[in-house]
């Protein structure tokens, strides 16, 4: 892997976007910084609430929602860097990051208390909301080109002596309606996943006999592709992310990002990070923007041999 120019420091940075039109970067950490990239100059920063966790653009780069470790979300006008609407929600509790509906109307997101809701972004309004009891929502996203979301479950510890339930991810049709949840893939100690851009594919990161597992599944049924025992990593639930063209799955892990091509997942590269925690990938170009607990960076990365 090499590097075609100086890379950007981004300092701390829990959460890294960029804007939809691939012009804008959002960096999360102790503040909100928005970086220009053509430039790499700085537009505004930021601190809108406390304890900010995750963030996401809406679908026409307008608007950023932001969402705090106690659950508050708030929406901030991306041209300007001012605050937009406040949900006072401080009692919702922590939970997964922000998915913006594809109309840009509604936010969605999932609770470390089981519920899934769905709000307006300009008042707050809770249009739909179904409880999980017993279970942790630990991710969101839109799939199929806003068609569908997916959801991924964490079933909380049993008492002593009952069956653990495996982990799940479920595909809503939208709007949601209630019970509209599909069972996409279950298996046990789900960590992690990250559906492909062309949403065919599901790459997970889950746990069996006491290692550590990526494994790749068809999104339409749940049958698994290829799955391979991995070196234990590091950072969050956001530990995966397909490059925009589908040919690898890049990783959060020990200190390092490993890249596992595709078809195969045998590792195709690997770059030194010192507590990487977040990673996006802006589609068309070589660049990465890597989030870290201490410094990250915006950096561009050759993952293919030239052509002599």
């Amino acid at each position: 892997m090499t590097a075609s120019a100086k890379a950007l420091k981004l300092g701390c940075s829990y959460s890294v976007r960029f804007s939809p039109d691939g012009t804008r970067l959002a960096v999360l950490g102790r503040d909100v910084i928005l970086w220009d990239v053509a430039a790499r100059s700085k537009l505004w920063r930021g601190k809108f609430i406390a304890h900010m966790s995750d963030m996401a653009f809406s679908p026409d780069g307008s608007q950023l929602a932001i969402k705090s470790t106690t659950g508050q979300m708030v929406v901030v006008e991306a041209q300007s860097g001012q605050l937009t609407f406040n949900f006072q929600n401080k009692k919702d509790g922590e939970g997964c990051a922000p998915a913006w509906s594809p109309c840009g109307r509604y936010l969605v997101d999932g609770g470390w208390d089981g519920r899934l809701r769905v709000r307006d972004a300009q008042t707050g309004l809770a249009m739909f909301t179904q409880e999980h009891p017993g279970e942790m929502l630990r991710g969101v996203c839109f799939i199929d080109g806003g068609r569908r979301l997916l959801v991924l479950h964490g079933v909380k510890s049993v008492a002593e002596g009952q069956t653990q339930p495996p982990d799940y991810c479920s595909a809503w049709d939208w709007p949601l309606q209630e019970g509209g949840g599909r069972v996409v893939l279950s298996l046990p100690k789900l960590a992690s996943c990250a559906p492909s851009s062309d949403g065919e594919r599901l790459a997970v990161l889950h746990y069996a006999d006491g290692e550590e597992y990526l494994s790749v599944h068809a999104l339409a049924d749940g049958r698994p592709l290829a799955s391979m025992a991995v070196e234990a990593g590091g950072g969050t639930g956001d530990a995966l992310r397909w490059l925009p063209d589908g040919g690898a799955v890049g990783r959060i892990g020990k200190g390092k990002l490993l890249f596992y091509g595709w078809p195969g997942l045998a590792v195709c590269h690997e770059l030194a990070v010192t507590y990487p925690c977040a990673l996006a990938f802006l589609p068309g170009t070589p660049l990465a923007a890597i989030g870290s607990w201490e410094t990250g960076m915006l950096k561009e990365l050759n993952f293919y041999k030239e052509t002599p």
